[in-house]
């Protein structure tokens, strides 16, 4: 996870995901991701999800820029997602491996 200015970037693959109508009556999308190191629920509300709902089909693979929120009991946090892509590929000593 890479943290910069009240924001995380996370990556994992989506192991669960749900679609739930807002108030407003507007969907948007809970994801759960998971990596060697856990599991963690996302959200991705009205706007992102007609922006990014595409990519949460498309790839099996998610990388996740979002803001982490606290719940409500102080007792875990959930992620709200501003940004969903298909994982950036990374090199090293000049292989090129998706992460």
């Amino acid at each position: 996870m890479r943290t910069d200015a009240g924001s995380v970037q996370v990556c994992g693959l989506v192991v669960e995901q749900r679609i739930h109508n807002q108030v407003t009556g507007e969907s948007m999308k809970f994801l759960s991701l998971a990596d060697w190191t856990g599991i963690v629920e996302t959200e991705l509300f009205a706007k992102t999800y007609k922006n990014y709902g595409l990519a949460t089909v498309r790839y099996p693979v998610l990388e996740i820029e979002a803001r982490v929120e606290a719940f409500e009991n102080g007792r875990g946090f959930t992620l709200r997602a501003l940004a969903a892509r298909q994982p950036r590929s990374r090199s090293s000593r000049g292989r090129t491996f998706h992460v």
